[in-house]
């Protein structure tokens, strides 16, 4: 009785085995939204269709999984570096990092999308990612939150210029991964990270602006951009990205994005003809 009661319990407010009371909180004031109230869509719902988006629906290996609009942001921080891979421009091809490709379905889209020079990576958690013989990239399996082995990954690949994180989506193993695979990053990198709605969800360690979620150590990185113009600590999550690094942190729905980029100290600028 008492166990089916708390399996009901966990169901209702979306929480994880051992929830916590600061879980509990989480889901009592953020009312987290069942991910089975989300319909799949297979026609493209967008207003025009971003040609990543093209590329996904004629895909036809093996499966993958991502949202519509993710389409349309990846295209916009991502269509250049493709557009140059795909037609050779690049000097040394570009190293791409998927951190979880589930089936491995993914790689055949990044395949298509960045072309047939890019290096393509794929890691994850479960050892069956690895038997469908996927040939668009390499699949490493490990996890995301084991720094010797993302090590390991990032020099097989050479280094590493575009990181997607599309892996656990535990606020604590997204945090963890950007703090260990930052400084990896080529400068003039990009780091994606994906499905940011599970950082309100209780079972993902979330909930709407719980203090150690995902969502909540990405919004500080906009302090850290202006990290020139306070003391105060701007990185309370430890995520070790400084302001010299740190070029633009974008957010789109449930998706941010991060440049990486030696930057300048600021300096202001005074115009017109009594300079």
């Amino acid at each position: 009785m008492l166990r089916s009661w708390i399996a009901r319990f966990r169901d209702r407010n979306q929480l994880p085995e051992g929830f916590t009371l600061a879980d509990v909180r989480a889901a009592r004031s953020t009312r987290p939204v069942r991910i089975e109230g989300f319909s799949v869509e297979r026609e493209c719902p967008l207003e025009h269709t971003p040609y990543l988006a093209e590329l996904a629906v004629q895909e036809s290996g093996q499966p993958f999984l991502k949202w519509w609009q993710y389409f349309t942001a990846y295209d916009r921080e991502l269509g250049v570096l493709a557009s140059e891979s795909r037609e050779g421009r690049r000097k040394n091809p570009l190293r791409v990092l998927e951190i979880g490709v589930w089936r491995g379905g993914s790689l055949g889209l990044w395949r298509r999308y960045f072309g047939p020079q890019a290096v393509i990576f794929g890691v994850d958690i479960d050892p069956a990612s690895s038997t469908f013989g996927v040939t668009d990239g390499q699949i490493r399996i490990g996890s995301q939150v084991d720094t010797a082995f993302m090590n390991d990954v990032v020099d097989d690949m050479g280094g590493v210029d575009v990181i997607i994180d599309d892996g656990s989506h535990i606020s604590a193993n997204v945090i963890a991964t950007l703090h260990d695979l930052w400084p990896r990053l080529t400068d003039g990198g990009i780091y994606l990270v994906e499905d940011l709605h599970t950082s309100y969800w209780p079972a993902w360690g979330g909930g709407l602006r719980r203090p150690d979620s995902s969502m909540e150590a990405l919004k500080r990185l906009a302090d850290v951009l202006h990290q020139p113009y306070f003391h105060a600590d701007a990185d309370p999550h430890g995520l070790g990205i400084s302001r010299d690094s740190l070029a633009s942190v974008t957010f789109y729905d449930s998706v941010a994005v991060l440049h990486k980029r030696r930057m300048p100290p600021p300096h202001p600028f005074r115009g017109g003809a009594d300079r």
